[in-house]
């Protein structure tokens, strides 16, 4: 006698479809299937509320919400400038960010950007290689190379890196059911809330993914427009890049906003039915019924065609029951609407040796792809 749900939900995922599955048969297809599903996309995500939320005016009559920074500090370390800055998103809502800066970023010698998005177990100070508390300074001893908006900036990149709702400095307070069931329950720099945040926005008709990618929206806003940012025909010259969560926002962000010209996703591209039945992943990877839109690949495939670049170790966990072949199928699927777009070659999947971290193979396409050239990448 089998007392699970696993059967009863696999064969749910195996039955219902996905309405916006890519079938594109061509390029102008497969452009309006894009414009089709973003949209789609938002308003499951609950992103179109959001912008409700930000547009209507305020109670007393006044008008509607405003996106403020301020800058809070500058520190000048080796090669390179790093300010904190605070935004408000949405009402109430306030995010700490850091931007690096080369030195030698000037008028004349503008820097290409890359937006850097932290993992599940790590925050804006450590992918900045800023060690405030002591979890952050065994964090970065541990993963050095989990410092990608360090490395970014090392490499003449302007960078931005936030803590996104429910990390960093932006941790929930514990809620009060823990302490009694946890006792001596304690926050830690490098937890996260995300589940908490999941529930709430769930019972409120929101997503954390919604909440997320809003945020990161509101911060590329503020990216584009740097004086310090290089420009292109008027258009910043900026990319994504993040590890395992951080990966799944760089993903959604840019296959959201276009203004993103180019991704890269470590340790997070697999198939949403190894990862809801199989492994489980945090609710912050969901939205409900946001599996019946479409697949990880059909969100992939609303960059093309814009360069992006795929990294899953080959034993990876998360890769799912299959091994790196969920991935890879996964990647298979994204190529097709690259394909369409005569852009196969903006598209690279990276498969080391190795469990799940981030494995830095971006480096060399995201030079390629940032330097507003069209030239195929080699590796």
């Amino acid at each position: 006698m089998n007392y699970s749900y696993k059967t009863f939900f696999q064969n749910l995922y195996r039955q219902q479809g996905q309405r916006y599955a890519f079938c594109a048969r061509d390029e102008k297809e497969a452009a309006g299937w894009q414009r089709e599903f973003r949209a789609a996309l938002e308003e499951k995500l609950g992103i179109r509320l959001l912008r409700e939320i930000q547009t209507k005016p305020g109670r007393d009559g006044s008008g509607s919400f405003r996106c403020e920074t301020a800058l809070l500090e500058e520190v000048q370390e080796d090669g390179y400038r790093r300010r904190k800055y605070v935004m408000n998103t949405l009402p109430e809502v306030y995010m700490p960010f850091y931007m690096l800066i080369p030195d030698g970023t000037e008028e004349e010698t503008l820097a290409r950007a890359m937006i850097a998005v932290p993992a599940h177990g790590a925050n804006k100070n450590t992918v900045c290689r800023v060690g405030e508390t002591p979890e952050e300074r065994a964090k970065i001893q541990a993963a050095p190379a989990e410092c990608y908006g360090r490395e970014f900036v090392k490499r003449g990149y302007v960078v931005f890196c936030p803590d996104p709702p429910g990390y960093g400095e932006r941790t929930e307070p514990i809620p009060r059911e823990d302490p009694g069931f946890l006792t001596g329950k304690k926050k830690n720099s490098l937890e996260s809330s995300c589940k908490d945040l999941a529930q709430t926005a769930e019972a409120l008709g929101l997503s954390l993914t919604g909440l997320e990618v809003w945020d990161l929206m509101r911060l590329l806003d503020f990216a584009c427009q740097s004086p310090e940012v290089r420009k292109e025909d008027g258009c910043a010259l900026i990319g994504c890049a993040g590890f395992s969560g951080g990966g799944q926002y760089a993903m959604w962000l840019a296959a959201l906003d276009e203004r993103i010209r180019m991704a890269v996703v470590s340790g997070y591209v697999h198939g949403y039915y190894d990862s809801m039945l199989e492994c489980h992943l945090c609710p912050c990877n969901y939205a409900p019924n946001l599996w019946r839109l479409g697949d990880i690949s059909d969100i992939c495939s609303l960059i093309a065609p814009r360069p992006l670049f795929v990294e899953n170790g080959t034993r990876d966990v998360e890769n799912g029951p299959c091994g790196i072949d969920g991935p890879k199928k996964q990647v298979e699927k994204i190529r097709q609407a690259y394909a369409l777009f005569g852009a196969q070659e903006k598209l690279y999947h990276f498969t080391p040796e190795g469990e799940h971290r981030w494995y830095g193979g971006c480096y060399a396409f995201a030079e390629q792809y940032l330097a507003g050239t069209d030239s195929g990448y080699k590796i």
